[in-house]
């Protein structure tokens, strides 16, 4: 009876909680994304770089607009675990502004450092995928 009680009682904190761990063992944050293509003047393609498929999880899609800038911002789901898969989940997001993006300045990426020799177009480097 008392493991019965145990049972339901991690049921109900399932449905209300999101399960019998602590919060503590996951994490929201923001991750890198490229700009994939430019579809149309208001909207982007852009892939957010999630993770680990075992251990990450896409959560969300922010964006900021403004008359000089686009910040987009993606957010992912990380739990703690003991082992990770080593692939990379890419999370495709069409991302429709409110005007089209212009010559404003497009932000949030997390860029990675360019190599030498190449130029740093930011957040504005078409990175094509199939």
């Amino acid at each position: 009876m008392k493991l019965l009680a145990i049972a339901a009682g991690c049921f109900a904190m399932l449905l209300t909680a999101g399960g019998c761990s602590s919060d503590a063992q996951r994490t929201v944050a923001p991750v890198h994304w490229d700009l994939n293509a430019i579809i149309e003047p208001t909207t982007l393609r852009i892939n957010g770089y999630i993770g680990s498929s075992s251990c990450s999880s896409f959560d969300s899609f922010e964006v900021l607009e403004d008359e000089n800038m686009v910040e987009i911002t993606v957010l992912a789901i990380s739990k703690q675990a003991d082992a990770c898969t080593s692939d990379m989940r890419l999370e495709t997001i069409d991302v429709v502004l409110s005007v089209p993006l212009g010559q404003r300045e497009l932000t949030g990426c997390l860029p990675f450092e360019t190599r030498p020799g190449e130029p740093d177009l930011g957040c504005r480097t078409i990175v094509p995928y199939p």
